[in-house]
């Protein structure tokens, strides 16, 4: 499927809370089961195509496309294709203090090592988004997406064990689903979407710093930056346009935040992109 295998990896740690440390992706050849070395850091998969087994803590999950598994650290496990339809996975490796309590607001981690994700096409984007973005030196921005990962799999751990959320659940989901509606409205403010919850301006901050481990007003940012990204690769707006349809003031702002958040202005990144100029970390695997 991907018809090539890379991994990457990096020391460059943005954040002792929470940091991309490693990512990946891979066509796995078949081959007898071995055990894994115990790992010091959160690692989770999903699969994109074919079958495997994940075995974890005396538990032995048959695996296939739109599922995935976590792998906690040190934690014995291992995971292997199976013969006549062997995986193709992406991974994520997160290390931070801020990560059991990311992957338990999504209830893995705990017990529960795996997850399913009917929609295999958008998972895999993001993913493949956060590599691309790591890939490029961009660490804030491969975080941002990872967190927009997060939230897909809190919507669907609840709707999967199927009880009522807590109401401080009900208010990060409400409030994260907001800013990703009206994020181009460049008035929206924190204050506004507690209002909207009807929550205190300072009980949301603690929710978001609880749960995800980032600040609504930081959340927000990093969506914005995110989505202007995309518009930077993919479209012929100007500048000044994407900072307008990505909820900017102007482009100064624009500017100042996107070179702020990915340690380049946002004329060098599109023209870098267009010259094909970047270079990617070092890859392990070919």
């Amino acid at each position: 499927m991907f018809k090539e295998n890379k991994w990457l990896r990096t020391d460059n740690l943005i954040s002792d809370e929470l940091s991309i440390f490693e990512v990946g992706y891979e066509d796995v050849r078949t081959r007898a089961p071995y055990q894994y070395e115990q790992l010091d850091y959160y690692l989770i998969h999903f699969i994109v195509h074919g079958e495997g087994i994940f075995a974890i803590n005396n538990e032995t999950h048959q695996l296939s496309r739109g599922d995935g598994f976590i792998i906690p650290p040190y934690t014995d496990n291992n995971y292997y294709p199976l013969a006549g339809n062997p995986w193709s996975y992406r991974w994520i490796g997160v290390r931070g203090t801020a990560a059991k309590k990311i992957f338990k607001t999504v209830g893995l981690g705990s017990g529960s090592y795996v997850y399913h994700h009917d929609n295999v096409h958008q998972l895999d984007r993001l993913f493949a988004d956060v590599f691309d973005t790591f890939a490029n030196d961009h660490l804030y921005g491969s975080l941002g997406k990872f967190y927009e990962i997060i939230s897909l799999l809190t919507d669907d751990y609840h709707q999967r064990s199927r009880v009522e959320t807590t109401p401080e659940q009900q208010y990060m989901i409400a409030a994260v689903k907001i800013i990703q509606e009206q994020y181009n409205n460049p008035n929206l403010q924190i204050g506004q979407i507690a209002d909207m919850i009807k929550i205190e301006r300072s009980y949301l901050y603690k929710i978001f710093m609880r749960h995800l481990a980032i600040s609504p007003k930081a959340y927000l940012l990093q969506y914005r930056i995110n989505q202007s990204t995309q518009l930077l690769l993919s479209s012929n707006l100007s500048i000044a346009e994407i900072a307008t349809q990505t909820g900017f003031s102007n482009y100064s702002q624009f500017s100042k935040s996107f070179s702020k958040y990915r340690h380049i202005s946002p004329t060098a990144f599109r023209k870098q992109f267009a010259s094909d100029e970047i270079v990617p970390f070092k890859s392990w695997l070919n």
